[in-house]
């Protein structure tokens, strides 16, 4: 296949939906030589904050020397970028030929009478089949959706389990409480492995603490308190973490000063591990980090442009956060698009008290939320 004619592969695999399980990936792997079983990798779960984490954490490593892979859900900028390799999104070459290998994994599956695997399956697969021939030092894997049954939970071990804030979502899949939807985040907690999570809802920590004691893995928790001396000036931010003073990021939003925190304790973990991260890789890494699509700054002159996908109620309390922080005397217009399936309404109300004028735009796809529904909801506000 072409790169064109593997979009369009993947695009008709979305008939399968999405179905929690493993035993179709197992399939799917096995076929394949169960590369994931061959990667050092770093398991993160979570709500909010994946992508920031991972970012974080893939630019340190790298400036430390270590040849990284990173599979990301779902694509915002560019379909490429869900799977990145030293930084780089996959070529479109590289795409066209490790997807080519999937498919053909995929069909003996479905000629032995076994149902067809589903988009995310074929894609998670197709990852892992991709870092392995790169022979990468370590693999950053984010969850789909949960944890416990997400088709990335097909890796016997992990280097690190990393679980970001949890707060309520897909509760049609994974329950309707917070302690539900930790304890499927929880799900990829390894027996014997090494866990990271940020301090949070004492709820959510009972819960990991619970299964970290019958996993018998030791967990660590990223204390909040620990930031200090923060402030804002421009396009960065600088804190201090515990020892760690004047570290600089990019990634704007007070909130990512805990993600950038969660990756420097990452590193600590993996230094304890024989792996060398040093001060400076750490300084320069959290620095260099970019993640494109997340309260970025698209233009900086008259108007201000800033694209977001806060895209449930913890986020837009961080948006709305974060606005009021950086921005407290500018003049707000929001353009807005959402899916009926979010909770569309209650992040409206977070997020545009602040706002002079609100736009809203129709999404595509079966999900997708008409502009003048939107704009029902948003108008209480």
């Amino acid at each position: 296949m072409n790169f064109k004619e593997t979009v369009d592969y993947l695009s008709s695999a979305e008939q399968y939906g999405i179905v929690p399980g493993l035993d179709s990936i197992k399939r799917l792997c096995r076929k394949l030589g169960d590369p994931q079983d061959t990667l050092n990798i770093i398991h993160i779960a979570g709500t909010n904050g994946k992508g920031s984490a991972g970012a974080f954490l893939d630019s340190i490593l790298r400036q430390a020397g270590y040849k990284t892979g990173r599979y990301i859900s779902p694509a915002v900028m560019d379909y490429l970028e869900k799977i990145q390799y030293c930084g780089r999104n996959i070529a479109e070459k590289e795409y066209a030929e490790t997807v080519s290998k999937v498919k053909k994994a995929a069909d003996e599956i479905v000629s032995e009478g076994f149902p067809h695997p589903t988009v995310f399956e074929l894609e998670t697969a197709a990852a892992f089949f991709f870092f392995a021939a790169r022979d990468c030092d370590l693999v950053l894997i984010e969850a789909g959706m949960g944890g416990r049954t997400d088709a990335t939970n097909v890796i016997n071990s992990s280097e690190l389990s990393i679980i970001t804030s949890i707060s309520l979502e897909h509760t049609k899949f994974l329950g309707n409480t917070i302690e539900q939807i930790a304890a499927e985040k929880g799900g990829i907690i390894k027996q014997g492995g090494s866990v990271l999570t940020l301090m949070q809802n004492q709820a959510v920590t009972g819960v990991l603490t619970d299964i970290c004691k019958k996993q018998n893995a030791d967990l660590t928790i990223t204390m909040i308190y620990n930031i200090s001396d923060y402030s804002f000036s421009g396009s960065a931010q600088t804190f201090t973490y515990q020892d760690l003073k004047d570290l600089k990021i990019h990634l704007l939003g007070k909130f990512q000063t805990e993600n950038a925190a969660l990756a420097v304790d990452a590193c600590r973990i993996l230094n304890d591990k024989g792996y060398v991260i040093t001060e400076k890789s750490i300084r320069e890494g959290l620095e260099a980090a970019r993640w494109p699509g997340r309260f970025e700054v698209i233009r900086d002159s008259s108007p201000m442009f800033i694209i977001d996908g806060a895209h449930n109620v913890s986020a837009a309390k961080r948006l709305r956060e974060t606005i009021d922080i950086c921005f407290t005397e500018r003049h707000i217009t929001y353009i807005m698009g959402t899916f009926k399936d979010k909770e569309y309404s209650e992040i409206a109300r977070y997020t545009t008290k602040r706002a002079d004028m609100i736009y809203t735009v129709s999404t595509e796809g079966k999900r997708g939320l008409d502009a003048e529904k939107l704009a029902e909801a948003v108008k209480p506000y």
